[in-house]
């Protein structure tokens, strides 16, 4: 296996539509050196992105931009993310151990697309976009919730690197939280839920974005949820309505953590919690 470095993200782009199939992009490595150990993957060609100095920036100027070499730390730690997007900091802060936060990063977390990791279902909460740009076809722009169309499969094509996350200024009085059930703190979630909710004057839901991990083979946006919470002033039956219909509109995995039937009720538990989180009253 051989191991590239190039220093301009022209240079990794160059490289990438050069070698295709063949390579894996690196950035981190704290998802990508676990399957090149069991052999999952076998990549003739490494690219390392830790040269390329705008990669590195997490840049806020009413939205937030974090480039594909920021790690989870960096963004966990930051003030300005804890003010004015707080479930995407959670989020980050329940991502395994110290020691992992201050290595991967947030756009590899993403790229590797597994469908329990914590930060995703944030991103879809926040309402991100997931920046993708290649040699032959350029820049292009996919919602977070567009991006995980499978397990470990996402819609970026094999030319195509990540090189940034966005998340848009959120609107006046967003209230969200992040909510995780894992057998222990640092393991992957069984099962992630985020939520973000925009009450009008009178009381009622005028938004709700709702992700969540282990809810499928790859994370998911809990649209017939949101559906049961618009419009209407938030109860304790309307938010277990809500958690039922996110549990009927998921499809999760039976493994070694449960069964379909345990996660199912895992899901409706989890997202009339984290909805009750948001609002203040878990």
């Amino acid at each position: 296996m051989k191991y590239l470095e190039p220093s301009t993200l022209e240079e990794a782009l160059d490289l990438l539509d050069e070698h295709g199939d063949t390579a894996k992009v690196i950035a981190g490595g704290q998802s990508l050196l676990i399957l090149l150990r069991e052999r999952l993957v076998t990549p003739e060609v490494l690219i390392g992105l830790s040269a390329i100095e705008p990669l590195k920036r997490l840049e806020i100027n009413g939205e937030t931009r974090i480039g594909a070499m920021v790690t989870h730390a960096a963004v966990e730690q930051d003030a300005r993310i804890s003010e004015r997007w707080p479930v995407l900091a959670v989020a980050e802060a329940a991502v395994s151990t110290v020691q992992i936060r201050n290595r991967g990063t947030l756009c590899g977390n993403v790229a590797h697309g597994f469908p329990t990791a914590d930060p995703p279902a944030a991103l879809i909460a926040c309402d991100a976009s997931v920046h993708l740009v290649s040699k032959r076809g350029g820049q292009r722009l996919v919602a977070a919730e567009d991006f995980f169309i499978g397990l470990m499969e996402t819609a970026a094509r094999p030319d195509e690197l990540v090189t940034a996350i966005t998340l848009p200024a959120q609107p006046p009085q967003a209230r969200g939280a992040y909510l995780k059930y894992a057998t222990r703190a640092l393991d992957f979630a069984i099962v992630g839920a985020a939520c973000r909710l925009v009450l009008g004057s009178d009381g009622a839901v005028l938004e709700a974005r709702i992700g969540l991990n282990g809810a499928a083979n790859h994370t998911l946006r809990a649209r017939e949820a949101e559906r049961v919470l618009i419009g209407e002033r938030p109860t304790p039956v309307l938010l277990e309505r809500a958690g039922q219909a996110a549990a009927l509109e998921s499809s999760p995995l039976s493994d070694v953590d449960g069964s379909e039937d345990y996660k199912r009720r895992i899901i409706a538990v989890y997202t009339r919690r984290v909805l009750m989180r948001a609002l203040g009253e878990g």
